[in-house]
This record gives structure tokens, C-alpha cells and sequence, in this order.
């Protein structure tokens, strides 16, 4: 069979399609992999170790963790998103296994509660500054057990000594 003049320019853009093929899916391939990993070390990072809940994934050196590490990335590779991970070991382990607990029901009280605390704490700052700036002097002189004669003769005696 020979190429005539018209399909000549078809066969070579078939051929090269292809070679881009041979060339851009084995690239592709890899950055799978790279983002495969980026992921699964994300993940890494959002799971505690079940074998003690003292350390996340990724820093814990047991065996539970390497355990986990492999079964995240093996799940990755099946096609799971990060979600469906992360569900699977809360079914699996309760919420306890998350590094971060969702902000969702009495755990949202993690996230206000440092709020709350803070500007509480503010507040009781600002009422005390107030109420101490406000005192008068003698007021204060008499909190601390000196009526105006003793802060008088008090007085008296070190002016005495200079």
C-alpha cells in the first residue's frame, strides 16, 4: 500500500500523537507518583499512631505507623481520596485517631474556647486596673492597715532620719 499525498500529512500526525504519547504518559506517570506521595504525606501528618496516640504518622517510629504509612499510600494508589481515608480510620479507630479534631459538635469548644478564655482574661485585667486606678490614697493606705496617723507619724520619723 502507498501513502498518496493527501493522507501523507494524517500518518504523520498520527505518528505524532504517538510519540508524544511514548514521551508525555511516562512524565504523567511520574508526577502521579509525586503527587501520590505529597498526598500521602499529608495524610501522614493528620493521623495519630494507634499504637499510643502520642504521635502522629509521619514522626512516630513504630511499627503501627510504618504500617499506616504503607496502607495510606497503597489506598492512594487504588484511587481513595484523602477523605475516604480519613473516614476509613476514624470508622476504624474513632476520632481520637485524627491529629485534628473536626470543628464539629462539643469539638468546636477546642477552637472558641482559647477565644473565650482570652478576652475573659482581658476583661478581668481591665475591671482590676480600673479599680485599683480609682482607689484614693488613703483608701489604700488604710487596705494595707495604715490609718492617716500612723502614715503621718510614719512620715514624721523618715523625714526625722534625713
Amino acid at each position: 500500500m502507498t501513502l498518496t499525498a493527501h493522507r501523507h500529512p494524517v500518518v504523520i500526525t498520527a505518528l505524532f500523537i504517538l510519540a508524544l504519547g511514548v514521551v508525555v504518559l511516562p512524565a504523567t506517570a511520574q508526577q502521579t507518583a509525586a503527587d501520590i506521595e505529597r498526598l500521602a504525606a499529608k495524610i501522614d501528618t493528620e493521623l495519630m499512631a494507634t499504637c499510643c496516640y502520642a504521635q502522629q504518622v509521619s514522626v512516630h517510629p513504630s511499627a503501627a505507623a510504618q504500617e499506616a504509612k504503607a496502607d495510606i499510600r497503597r489506598r492512594l494508589k487504588a484511587g481513595e481520596t484523602e477523605r475516604q481515608i480519613l473516614a476509613a480510620y476514624v470508622a476504624q479507630y474513632g476520632k481520637h485517631v485524627l491529629a485534628v479534631p473536626p470543628a464539629e459538635g462539643f469539638d468546636i469548644s477546642l477552637y472558641v474556647m482559647p477565644f473565650i478564655l482570652l478576652i475573659g482574661g482581658f476583661a478581668v485585667v481591665v475591671l482590676l486596673a480600673r479599680r485599683f486606678a480609682h482607689r484614693s490614697p488613703v483608701a489604700v493606705a488604710g487596705a494595707a492597715g495604715l490609718t492617716p496617723d500612723v502614715n503621718q507619724r510614719l512620715d514624721d520619723e523618715l523625714r526625722d532620719l534625713d
